[in-house]
C-alpha cells in the first residue's frame, strides 16, 4: 500500500461513481430481502410451533366459562 492510501482524512467527502452507488443500492436490497426473508421464518417457526397449543388454551379457556 502506498502512503496515504486508504486514508480519509476527517470532513473530506468521499464521492462514490455511479457503478459505485448501483453496486451498494443493490447490497443493501439484498440485504434488506435476505432481514425480511430471516423475519418471516421466524414468524412462521413462532405460529408453527406455538400456535396449537394457544389453540387448546383458547378451547380450555371456552369450556370453564
Amino acid at each position: 500500500m502506498e502512503a496515504g492510501e486508504g486514508k480519509v482524512e476527517p470532513g473530506v467527502r468521499i464521492e462514490l461513481t455511479d457503478a459505485q452507488q448501483k453496486a451498494r443500492r443493490t447490497r443493501n436490497i439484498a440485504i434488506g430481502g435476505c432481514l425480511l426473508a430471516l423475519v418471516l421464518v421466524f414468524y412462521v417457526a413462532t405460529v408453527v410451533k406455538f400456535g396449537p397449543g394457544l389453540m387448546r388454551a383458547q378451547q380450555q379457556q371456552g369450556q370453564l366459562n
